[in-house]
């Protein structure tokens, strides 16, 4: 057979997988998928229906048949690794075979990168050949965690961008949507019991877009946005049809401005007609622990906890200026009534009480690491439930994880992708860095002196896509690609040194999806900082800004100095 440039091509885009697979042996040939694909499924009646949700995955439409097909599916227990699968491709058709459906959708999604590029357009040129290398893949990840947190509640994201940021997880294989949900600068999520967390939590009246650096400049402008009760089933389903669990971030007692803006009864220090905060930085606003406080939390959580179903809910416990209950008369009632000595006990008690109600709900509580931290010498500090995000170095991740936690690695460096991406003044503004893409490429995320036992807590890994200095989804876009494929790469864990010769005709593909990324060459014109609002500024230096995450995680500090 004389190889046509279609075939050639195929055989290329077979070189350029990402994140690679374990093993991926190109055969001898190509086969050409028909517009209507017959498709036969070995598989478990009550699985079936998710699986063609699966293969609806691919530019091509299908139909089950019950004798010859194009493409073949075998769904067994045990036949694969968890989220594993089998690929295998010949000039008669395509066999996927997995243990769960979660391996079905990974083979689903590399069987789209083999495709032409048009696979990732929402409707391709007419007459596209979709035409594939005979290849035979063997993968499955080595990170059971793969995650991106997505910040909704500084700069809300519409719908839409969450779907869409779904879609492109799932095509780098990452399985868990972390939605910060809350903060000070909003609340984003309906509630039927306590209305006004939406009503005036979700919306702020104007936004900071000067630099920390700078004196504060205010837009002028409204912004807010919330999710309803169908909006979140409706993002909880479609990232369950491409294999992501999503987590909900409902955090307390700090970063609580938005939800005291709308029920300022349950704040401490007690104040009235609090407004949602408009700029950035650690607020000295907190949740006051009382029995009527955390009654408002239980029946908040007893309404919104079944829209997730996952066995995850991240309660925050960062940053948290502790400071802010010591003269507070409710706080200190509290804490006499339960036999409580200083910030740190009530701080402990406090989440506490909220683990409990989680279990209540079957629910495993996940905290960012100061919570851990500042609970060291606490005397439930040993509650090993509940899962730690390390977001403040390998030092705070591996003493959690040396307590018995489970912990998913979430550092500053090189996962928080809101920092600019090289140290030039083309870049737009952004809180600091830089962290850039050979950043990501080279992250070994356990260190290599981490015991085995320690090693055996590290549940995955997590990347952050934090918003207080990005208001446009166009820019959220520039910020996560392409660092989020090469994150993608480490965590699926086959990163290989060739990563960016593989990434050019990766972003040919995020490209016909519409993903506007930054260019490996550097921002594209309209992409720049400027000499305006966006205007690039150095910021807070990386090294300078994890020698103080460092010193705060190691003296178990919960949280940083507000900015002035």
């Amino acid at each position: 057979m004389v190889s046509t440039g279609h075939d050639n091509d195929a055989r290329e885009r077979a070189a350029h997988l990402v994140p690679q697979p374990l093993s991926a042996v190109l055969g001898a040939g190509v086969t050409r998928l028909p517009a209507e694909l017959p498709v036969h499924l070995d598989v478990p009646e009550e699985e079936r229906a998710a699986v063609l949700r699966a293969l609806a995955l691919l530019p091509v439409t299908s139909r089950v048949v019950d004798g010859a097909a194009v493409v073949r599916v075998l769904l067994r227990s045990g036949v694969t690794a968890a989220e594993g699968y089998v690929l295998d491709v010949t000039e008669a058709g395509v066999a996927i075979t997995a243990t769960d459906v979660s391996g079905v959708v990974y083979a689903v999604q590399t069987l789209r990168q083999l495709l032409p590029d048009a696979a990732y357009r929402q409707a391709a040129p007419a007459n596209t050949p979709w035409i594939v290398p005979v290849i035979r893949v063997e993968d499955s990840p080595g990170f059971g965690w793969r995650g991106m947190l997505l910040d909704v509640a500084r700069h809300f994201l519409p719908k839409r961008e969450v779907l869409r940021h779904i879609d492109l997880m799932s095509a780098h294989k990452l399985n868990t949507l972390h939605l910060h949900l809350s903060d000070d600068q909003g609340w984003r999520v309906e509630s039927l019991r306590f209305p006004r967390l939406h009503e005036v939590g979700s919306w702020r009246t104007t936004s900071q877009v000067s630099h920390y650096s700078d004196e504060v400049v205010l837009d002028g402008t409204p912004h807010g946005g919330y999710y309803t009760r169908d909006d979140v089933a409706e993002i909880v389903a479609y990232a369950a049809d491409r294999a992501i669990t999503v987590i909900p971030e409902i955090g307390v007692p700090g970063h609580t401005g938005a939800l005291l803006a709308a029920y300022p009864e349950f704040g401490s220090p007690p104040e009235r007609d609090r407004p949602v905060h408009t700029n950035w930085g650690v607020h000295d606003a907190l949740l006051a622990p009382s029995e009527r406080s955390l009654e408002f939390l239980r029946l908040l959580l007893d309404e919104l906890l079944p829209l997730f179903p996952s066995p995850y809910v991240h309660v925050g416990g960062d940053e948290s200026v502790l400071r802010a209950w010591d003269d507070d008369p409710v706080v200190r009632a509290f804490a006499g009534s339960r036999g409580l000595s200083g910030s740190a006990e009530i701080f402990a008690a406090l989440m506490t009480e909220v683990r409990q109600m989680l279990a209540e709900h079957g629910k495993t509580p996940i905290t960012w690491d100061d919570s851990f931290a500042a609970q060291g010498t606490a005397a439930d500090a040993g509650s090993t439930a509940t899962l730690v995000t390390a977001w403040r170095g390998a030092e705070v991740a591996r003493r959690a994880a040396a307590a018995g936690h489970d912990v998913v690695l979430a550092p500053v460096m090189p996962t928080y992708f809101d920092y600019y991406q090289e140290a030039h003044p083309d870049e737009p503004l952004a809180i600091g860095g830089p962290v850039t893409l050979d950043d990501v490429v080279s992250w070994e995320p356990i260190p290599q002196d981490w015991s085995d036992a320690e090693r055996a807590r590290v549940r995955g890994v997590q990347c952050q896509m934090w918003t207080e200095f990005v208001e446009d989804p166009r820019l959220v876009d520039y910020l996560l690609y392409p660092r989020t494929c090469a994150f993608a790469e480490v965590a699926w864990g086959t990163r290989t040194p060739d990563l960016r010769q593989r990434l050019p005709r990766h972003l040919d593909r995020l490209a016909a999806a519409g993903v506007e990324f930054r260019p490996l060459t550097g921002p594209a014109p309209w992409q720049r900082g400027g000499t305006g609002l966006r205007a690039h500024r150095p910021g807070t230096p990386m090294a300078e800004r994890l020698a103080l995450y460092a010193t705060a995680a190691a003296t178990g500090t919960v949280a940083d100095v507000p900015e002035p």
